[in-house]
């Protein structure tokens, strides 16, 4: 994706509103705000350990289409990298 400081801290900033509404703190959330965000699949949380579960999802996919083709799990230390 490009590039683009307005939207992130935009979508930060509903997290950080969403979590002063769970506290029961003011806020600029809303139901009706959040029901249009989570019609997109929004995270309400982002941490290193989501972007780590990312990546570990996109290494199994890796390796069961390893397994897919060669039948195994085995994969060679110095393996090739993806086309």
């Amino acid at each position: 994706y490009p590039t683009d400081p307005k939207l992130g801290n935009w979508v930060r900033t509903q997290r950080h509103q969403y979590q002063r509404m769970q506290k029961g703190e003011t806020s600029t959330m809303n139901t009706g705000r959040i029901e249009l965000l989570e019609g997109l699949a929004f995270q309400w949380s982002y941490c290193e350990e989501t972007r780590y579960e990312k990546g570990w999802y996109a290494q199994f996919k890796r390796l069961a289409e390893f397994h897919r083709i060669h039948g195994t799990t085995t994969v060679p230390q110095k393996y090739p990298t993806d086309p």
